[in-house]
């Protein structure tokens, strides 16, 4: 049995989207329940976003060692304007973990459709770019008060200036409500990229500037952990791990028609 929790207050959330797909193809008896409302999850619950009471549920899911879905933002193709079509953005789909783990051995195909070139790092930059994650993944990392914290160690290995870039949110809830700046911009002059768990990373690695992270981060195969190393930062080769990323994340048609499914069944996911 798989058991949804789903935002039955918001008729217009994008999570149904993603669980109208499920629902077509999971190969699993499917029940749904109001996620504004329960605060007692199951085993095998699904999940999108930190939305409700998700944070709550999915936090006693992991206490209790039960198995549990989590949907979300992609690391590519995002859901905009300009990808409207349910062919053409995506979500990420993992399991018991609110980011995708690194799979070895991933062909390139589903990355490469992206057409991101991946850049050289230079070592070159002049500041240190932090990027905090919401701060629904603060809490969920046990460390609400993360950004400040953050920085201050960071002063203690480098004198370099620290430029803050908050999370742009749709309803400005934990930063700004639209970027001042593309996160590109920001990236073309950083030394590095420290964030907790943010998807930043993805795109700073293919930018080639190097990422801190949190020790249970997504990025921490190709990322440091260790802000004393600040100065001499780790670049590793970031392509198997990008592929990895891409296979762990489909459209609203593949997860309607069975691909999404057969890719996670395939990878031992499911």
């Amino acid at each position: 049995m798989l058991t949804i929790y789903a935002p039955f207050n918001n008729k217009n959330s994008k999570a149904w989207e993603v669980f109208n797909g499920v629902e077509k193809s999971w190969p699993d008896q499917i029940t749904k329940l109001d996620n504004a409302v329960e605060t007692e999850p199951v085993s095998n619950g699904m999940f999108w976003g930190f939305v409700n009471n998700n944070l709550e549920m999915v936090k006693k899911l992991e206490a209790r060692n039960h198995n549990y879905w989590f949907t979300d933002t992609p690391y590519f193709g995002r859901f905009d304007n300009n990808n409207l079509k349910p062919d053409n953005h995506y979500w990420r789909v993992c399991n018991n973990a609110i980011h995708v783990p690194y799979l070895k051995n991933c062909k390139s195909d589903r990355f490469e459709k992206f057409g991101i070139k991946i850049k050289a790092p230079a070592f070159a930059g002049k500041y240190v770019l932090v990027c905090p994650s919401s701060d629904g993944v603060n809490d969920y990392l046990d460390q609400p008060n993360w950004t400040n914290e953050i920085i201050e160690q960071i002063k203690r290995y480098t004198d370099r200036p620290i430029r803050l870039r908050h999370k742009p949110r749709g309803r400005g809830t934990s930063g700004p409500s639209e970027a001042k700046v593309p996160l590109s911009e920001d990236l073309k002059d950083a030394w590095c990229v420290v964030t907790s768990c943010s998807i930043s990373a993805v795109e700073a690695m293919c930018e080639g500037v190097p990422v801190f992270c949190h020790a249970k981060g997504f990025a921490t195969d190709v990322a440091n952990t260790e802000l004393a190393d600040i100065e001499n930062p780790y670049y590793g080769g970031p392509e198997p791990w990008l592929y990895s990323l891409a296979y762990q994340q489909f459209t609203p048609e593949e997860l309607g028609n069975g691909r999404a499914v057969e890719i996670l069944m395939d990878k031992g996911l499911l």
